[in-house]
């Protein structure tokens, strides 16, 4: 799946070619593979481009609402992203990352003996705790992944809804998405689910538990994130689910499908928005269900495809992981 979606936005970097076409009348052909290792035809998409007539590109990038962090340029260059208002600022992609300090020296507390948890500490050391029971082999469980990319800001409406279309050979949609089952205490079991190792509760934005018919439901939300790396990363405390900068460079610098086209980029930006986290559980501590739903802007500085110079392009991603049938 990572591969697949690692592509989802090497492939976002490779339209730009294609909107160049459109004031262009050289024909390059490009071979594009599925996640199958089947070829994708891209003829119509090329045919679209071909006959576009709207051959003025749009500069500016299109980010959600809610998004209001600026491209932070790589190694090359000295400016930092700008920070969203819930957001401690954002690390530029060549320094080694570490985790936000804490505002508080505060650790997890137990969930209270009796009632329901309320307070952030409380709510996070309740969901942590039946983490903890599947990572120690004591449950059982179902679980799907799949993508959506919703926007893609290349060029005119038609190319960016030609790219749109070729871009799903390369994930995996809810409709194609399989079921992993993982059998109580299998390896699978403890290595499919993301343990919480987050002792930093600043960084959760957010952290709700209300009634839900005789169970709880729990959402959390941690504060954005931009580009993580392996190193330091806040969210990679609390989901497995992530595209880490090092994997996305080693995508744009390695894979021959990228290479071929790609010459170079810079200000590459993988905005992770208000992850959040869902979980229906039992009084007792057992989970019923666990939804992660991650929504990631794409940002594009600068990247030369072949002769082609691109700037300010822009796509957004949903990730949705889904945990259910829990037995144990």
């Amino acid at each position: 799946m990572k591969k697949n979606v690692l592509r989802v936005i090497s492939l976002v970097l490779v339209a730009g070619m294609l909107f160049a076409f459109a004031s262009c009348t050289q024909e390059i052909h490009v071979r594009f593979v599925d996640k199958d290792g089947n070829d994708v035809d891209i003829s119509g998409l090329v045919g679209v481009v071909g006959n576009n007539t709207n051959t003025t590109p749009n500069n500016t990038p299109a980010p959600q609402e809610q998004t209001t962090a600026a491209p932070a340029p790589q190694e090359q260059t000295t400016a930092a992203p700008a920070p969203q208002e819930q957001t401690t600022a954002a690390p530029s992609q060549g320094e080694t990352t570490t985790a936000a300090p804490s505002q508080e020296t505060t650790t997890a507390a137990p969930a209270p003996s009796t009632g329901m948890p309320s307070t952030t500490a409380e709510i996070t050391d309740f969901y942590k705790k039946a983490v903890d029971e599947i990572k120690a082999g004591n449950a059982g469980y179902t679980k799907k992944e799949w993508q959506n990319v919703d926007a893609v800001n290349i060029g005119g409406s038609a190319v960016n809804s030609a790219v749109t279309s070729v871009l799903g050979s390369f994930m995996t949609v809810e409709a194609d998405a399989k079921e992993q089952i993982s059998e109580k205490g299998s390896d699978d079991a403890k290595n499919r689910i993301a343990a919480w190792t987050l002792t930093d509760l600043s960084q959760v934005a957010k952290a709700d538990c209300v009634k839900d018919g005789d169970n709880y439901k729990i959402t959390i939300i941690m504060k954005d994130e931009d580009t993580p790396k392996k190193s330091g990363s806040v969210l990679g405390q609390v989901t497995g689910a992530l595209l880490y900068w090092e994997d996305i460079e080693n995508t744009l610098t390695s894979d021959s499908t990228v290479t071929a086209i790609l010459k170079e980029f810079r200000d590459i930006h993988v905005i992770y928005k208000g992850y959040k986290i869902e979980a229906v559980m039992t009084p007792d501590g057992k989970f019923v269900s666990i939804d992660h739903t991650a929504d990631v802007d794409i940002l594009i500085g600068y990247a030369k495809i072949l002769f082609f110079d691109i700037e300010n392009k822009s796509g957004h991603m949903w990730n949705y992981c889904k945990f259910y049938n829990f037995v144990y």
